[in-house]
């Protein structure tokens, strides 16, 4: 977190014009800009006094705090995550010392040294001229970049709506037939039973000329600038530029009675392809519809502006060399306690989580153990209803409501089963069994037994129907 503390920068050299294009999110009055770390090192008293030469040496704990004429530090003002946990920057030649307080704490921050910039000569009215004639260039090259997308259309889908745009041609709206699941990815394709909108589209230009005879020829291809395509600017929002192309003469809007129009906005978006960013009714039939594309990126003037860094102030606490021995052992024993919990096991459910059993530790999986499926050794079995089959007399038993009710079972429900599996065995022995094992979900299992079908196949192979009779079980 960083933390701007103007007592600090007092000590700094004077602020300088910004030599950036100019950005609401820039405090022009903070050149040089200058940001406060906290650091999580410590420094001995001994070293910080070697550093400041003449700062007196800080009042102890016991003693009364700094007088009023003493440079303290904000309370307000909380540690940063910044680290550095050495003392390599710590060069009387690159940077300045002041011993500041927080809290009655001493801290030792560092002011690196800045060359300031070169001052300005140039008259105001030459900047204008300057910046006036750059932007033009930047114009003009940037429609000759964007000339590569000639003849292509670009699609955005947009809930219910889909748009087309096709560049230096127009910009529609609407209904796409939707796309079946399996097929590859395409563009939306209208339904030609679907009203389509056209938001805008670029004003035709005669492309042949007459000779004196009155004959047709093709007009020789002029080079694209911004004067040559009709509604085309360039648009500047703090250290963004941005191309924009306005199109007119769209379907007629049904609530204003006028043509629907839209701005198209031409971003620069490097490692990535063309696409549109996202498309909006500003006003009622009045669009805006952004482009990205990487095409811009080729000149600098589009490209996206690189976040300056502030100078760095580092401050960290000032501490006797009595403590010095006493802070590392406790930062060794944090340590151990850090690594004391990132070995402890997670139990969850009887499961230790994360021990490799289930899924090696190098990714990949471990063989199924021949015993996997079957009951546990806990797991407790209860038969709550069972009848024999027909040639054993068909007898059914069935647990009393009592013991279903110890069993938390519902009797209406079990006997539902037990009518329902009657039903399926078919004159088969059957059985419902319920298990509990620790650590897992209760399971009512539903039985028939096919020793019966066994009996059947084995006498079937013995007549040497067996491929037959297989494909029947």
């Amino acid at each position: 977190m960083r933390y701007l503390i103007s007592t600090l920068l007092a000590s700094a050299p004077i602020a300088f014009a910004s030599q950036t294009v100019f950005s609401i999110h820039d405090d022009v009055l903070a050149f040089p800009q200058y940001e406060v770390y906290f650091s999580q090192s410590i420094i001995s008293d001994t070293e910080a006094y070697t550093l400041l030469n003449n700062i007196p040496k800080p009042p102890s704990e016991t003693e009364s705090p700094p007088s009023a004429d003493t440079k303290s530090i904000s309370s307000q003002a909380k540690s940063s995550s910044y680290n550095t946990n050495d003392h390599n920057d710590l060069d009387s030649s690159k940077s300045s010392y002041e011993l500041m307080y927080l809290k009655n704490k001493p801290y030792l921050c560092s002011i690196p040294f800045v060359t300031p910039p070169l001052k300005n000569e140039t008259s105001e009215a030459e900047a204008r001229a300057t910046e006036a004639k750059e932007l033009a260039r930047a114009t003009d090259r940037g429609w000759e970049l964007l000339q590569d997308l000639e003849g292509s259309c670009l699609y955005f889908v947009s809930g219910w709506w889909s748009y087309s745009f096709c560049y230096n041609a127009e910009v529609t709206q609407f209904h796409a037939i939707p796309q079946y699941p399996g097929k590859p990815p395409s563009p939306p394709e209208r339904d030609p039973n679907a009203q389509m909108y056209v938001l805008g589209k670029v004003k035709s230009q005669k492309s042949a000329v007459t000779d004196e005879w009155g004959n047709e020829v093709e007009k020789p291809k002029q080079k694209v600038t911004a004067a040559t395509s009709a509604g085309t600017e360039l648009q500047v929002k703090g250290d963004t530029r941005y191309l924009v192309q306005k199109l007119e003469g769209g379907t007629i809007c049904d609530l204003t009675g006028k043509p629907r129009r839209v701005e198209i906005q031409y971003h620069c978006m490097p490692n990535m392809s063309d696409r549109i960013g996202y498309i909006k009714e500003v006003t009622t039939c009045s669009y805006l519809l952004v482009v990205y594309t990487p095409r811009l990126c080729n000149d600098v003037a589009f490209a996206p502006a690189t976040e300056s860094k502030a100078n760095a102030i580092v401050c960290r606490a000032v501490i006797s060399e009595d403590e010095m021995g006493s802070r590392e052992e406790l930062k060794g024993e944090i340590a151990t306690n850090d690594e004391e919990k990132v070995n402890q096991v997670i139990n969850i459910g009887g499961v230790v989580v994360g021990a490799g059993k289930y899924i090696g530790k190098d990714g990949n999986r471990i063989p199924i153990a021949a015993d996997f499926g079957q009951e546990s050794p806990d797991s407790k079995v209860e038969i709550i209803a069972s009848g024999k089959s027909e040639t054993e007399g068909g007898a059914v038993e069935l647990a009393s409501e009592e013991e279903l009710q110890k069993l938390d079972l519902d009797p209406d429900i079990v006997e539902a089963m037990k009518v329902e599996l009657e039903g399926v065995a078919n004159g088969r022995s059957w059985s419902i069994k319920v298990v509990d094992a620790p650590g897992q979900v209760r399971q009512i299992l539903m039985i028939i037994d096919d020793e019966e079908e066994e009996k059947e196949g084995k006498e079937g192979e013995e007549e040497g129907s067996e491929e037959i009779y297989k494909e029947e079980l």
